[in-house]
């Protein structure tokens, strides 16, 4: 009977080897830019042709290498940053890992030019599907080149299962973008199809890293803090609230200056926010940890995008921490562009009245700019506009103000400051209110019983299928409270129960508690919500995070109305 077991052969094993390491024309950019910045490159420059499909050119002027070791760096374990399983403990550098070059010469047509400063003459060796093809002198200037062309030509099941050439540039300029933020010192440039895609100028330092990643509207009104302790420091760059997105994808972080993913990271972002930020949604920006050497495993990977911390919660609260200092601003409310709302009308008279209204309407609702501040005494109330906003002026500038988004962060924020005074969060009734619970409604509520009576609710068995309301939240009236815990009975129905909270019952309370989207308003009424909105600690968004004003100045007017251009 013929043996099962066999003994692969080295090109099998290199191709073996490089789907680990090369999963896509990024993967190799990612692979030779950090064995540039490892050379000690100031200066990175990456080409593209056909999203990295035809041809990857990555020119760095780091310090080159020798004839030999330019022959041994296409050699499986062959690596110049370790020499021993003791400095794997100590790893400074992006990796140790030798199959890089090996493997995407296993699967590639590579060249490689180098020289080191102090020679004259530099080196060309060529490897072709695993086979050194050419070695000779060749004249370069200092520093090293690879060029890899048709890239899985030797593995042809992963070459079809390549996307399209602008998913693949996608994900290459999404690394050069990565290292850009990391090592804002360096300077950087991706070239797609002879067409200058990305550049970045050593000399632009981190605001020029920022602009390069997110965009020069995102980046100059980013928020900055940052947190220290022993062995452990945070720098957070974060885009104001109304350039949220719905993923994380767009919050990058980093460690020790190592691009990586981390959901326990993401969390205490996002939880730093608090009701500052809507629901679903992800701030925009990058965060940068440094860690002592011995805190932080960064081989828990193979491509080295996750790390393993010896005390993550630690991490997690230093990156709260300056999350948090970012976002004491004076002002947090939503500044949008109005320029292009304006221009996107074209001629005035083409237009009719009807649908300029309708425009200008649905703009007001979501586009704002920002004031100096907004001072309570300073707002007054003009009119109540479809029972829904608040029309106010304010230093000259026009306001409008949700009434049900400014009444839910008042009374949020009463109910917070109730728990954390230790005054009673609930009012003991003098005559219960009975009610009749649907199976459905009273299964809820044996669910969330605990979570109920921490946000002021005291319910007991009231008979058969009645139950007896004993206490409510101080800022419930009777007069609503069966109506309000029926609601948040059905609210909390629909949540997922690992997101059954009491902070989340508290948003519904106040929710169910807020002045409504058609109440009307009289203008004592109005006066005191803006009043008491402008006393509240976050009085720009509601618990959900979404804005209780927008705010239009003179300049935003005339641009609205075509005064100025």
């Amino acid at each position: 009977m013929a043996n099962r077991i066999q003994m692969l052969d080295d090109a099998t094993i290199d191709k073996i080897a490089a789907g680990e390491v090369v999963e896509r024309p990024a993967s190799a950019v990612k692979e030779l830019v950090e064995n540039a910045l490892d050379a000690g490159a100031t200066s990175i420059s990456v080409s593209v042709v056909d999203g990295g499909r035809r041809t990857i050119s990555v020119r760095d002027d780091g310090c080159g290498m020798s004839r030999e070791d330019a022959q041994a760096a296409f050699q499986r374990h062959a690596t110049s940053k370790i020499s021993s399983i003791e400095d794997l403990q100590s790893l400074s550098s992006y990796g140790f890992r030798g199959e890089a070059l090996s493997s995407i010469g296993a699967i590639a047509r590579v060249t490689l030019k180098t020289r080191e400063h102090e020679t004259t003459e530099g080196t060309e060796v060529v490897m072709d599907g695993g086979t050194l093809a050419h070695v000779s002198a060749f004249g370069c200037p200092p520093g090293t080149e690879v060029i890899v062309e048709d890239m899985f030509r030797y593995v042809p099941a992963r070459k079809k299962s390549l996307k399209s050439k602008n998913i693949e540039l996608s994900h290459c300029r999404e690394v050069v973008v990565n290292y850009i933020l990391c090592r804002p010192g360096l300077s950087f440039s991706l070239r797609s199809d002879d067409e200058m895609n990305l550049v970045h100028v050593a000399a632009e330092g981190m605001k020029g890293s920022l602009v390069a990643a997110f965009g020069t509207k995102v980046a100059e009104n980013m928020l900055f803090g940052d947190a220290e302790t022993e062995g452990i420091r945070v720098e957070a760059y974060l885009g104001r609230l109304e350039h949220t997105k719905s993923s994380p994808a767009d919050l990058k972080l980093f460690v020790n200056d190592r691009p990586v993913k981390n959901a326990k990271i993401v969390s205490a972002v996002v939880g730093a926010y608090g009701s500052k930020l809507m629901k679903d949604r992800y701030p925009v920006g990058t965060v940068r940890i440094f860690v002592n050497g011995p805190y932080v495993d960064v081989n828990v990977h193979p491509a080295k995008r996750e790390v393993r911390f010896d005390d993550e919660a630690k991490i997690c609260d230093i990156v709260a921490q300056s999350v948090q200092k970012a976002l004491e601003q004076p002002d947090l409310s939503y500044k949008y562009d109005l320029t292009k709302f304006s221009e996107s009308f074209g001629p005035i008279a083409g237009i009719p009245e009807s649908e300029m209204a309708k425009a200008l309407q649905s703009t007001l609702k979501v586009h704002v700019k920002e004031v100096e501040s907004l001072e309570a005494p300073l707002i007054v109330p003009l009119a109540q506009i479809m029972t829904t906003y608040i029309l106010a002026e304010s230093r000259g500038n026009l306001l409008l103000i949700d009434q049900h988004a400014a009444s839910e962060r008042i009374v949020y924020e009463a109910v917070l400051r109730t728990m954390d005074t230790g005054k009673e969060i609930s009012q003991r009734l003098l005559t219960p209110l009975v009610i009749h619970l649907t199976p459905s409604e009273e299964r809820v509520l044996e669910e969330n019983r605990e979570t109920l009576e921490k946000a002021g609710f005291e319910v007991e068995k009231f008979g058969k299928d009645a139950h007896a309301i004993r206490s409510l939240p101080t800022v419930l009236g009777v007069a609503q409270g069966e109506s309000s815990f029926r609601n948040i009975l059905g609210d909390l129905a629909r949540i997922a129960p690992t997101k059954k909270l009491g902070l989340e019952v508290i948003w519904r309370v106040a929710c169910h508690t807020a002045i409504r989207a058609g109440d009307p308003l009289s203008e004592g009424q109005m006066r005191q919500l803006v009043l008491e909105l402008m006393r509240t600690e976050s009085p720009y968004t509601c618990e959900h995070g979404r804005p209780t004003m927008v705010v239009l100045s003179p300049m935003d007017l005339e641009k609205l109305f075509k005064r100025r251009l």
